[in-house]
């Protein structure tokens, strides 16, 4: 085997297995489905764990201060915080529809008493 067909070779073999790994994708199962503001204002109520992880679907209103946002739905509004990395190439603004997945913290008797920590934002 000469030198083309070996790079040829390693190639094709580095090729398919990032395809396959690509495919594989994560879990397609059942699994937590989008919540509203009002409920996920509500978890996990005033008992430990102090968090719930949560599906949001709304708009990005406005931009409060360097990370900071409020998100609203049809049922209220809430702070979300969305790390610089967490954007990716995703930009949006007020008019948008967006998915975000994250954690809500229930800080009752805090001067903001529910936020959410962003994990992934998409445009829908």
């Amino acid at each position: 085997m000469n030198k083309k067909q070996l790079v040829l070779l390693v190639y094709l073999v580095v090729s398919l297995t990032f395809a396959a790994y690509a495919q594989q994708g994560g879990y397609k199962g059942p699994g937590m489905t989008p919540v509203t503001v009002e409920e996920a204002k509500n978890l996990p109520g005033y008992d430990l764990p102090r968090y719930a992880s949560v599906i949001l679907q709304g708009k990005i209103e406005r931009f409060v201060m360097p990370r900071q946002y409020v998100f609203s739905d049809d049922t209220g509004e809430i702070l979300v915080l969305i790390e610089d990395k967490i954007w990716g190439d995703v930009s949006v603004d007020e008019n948008d529809t967006v998915e975000i997945r994250g954690v809500v913290w229930n800080q009752r008797g805090q001067w903001v008493p529910h936020y959410v920590t962003v994990q992934s934002i998409r445009k829908l």
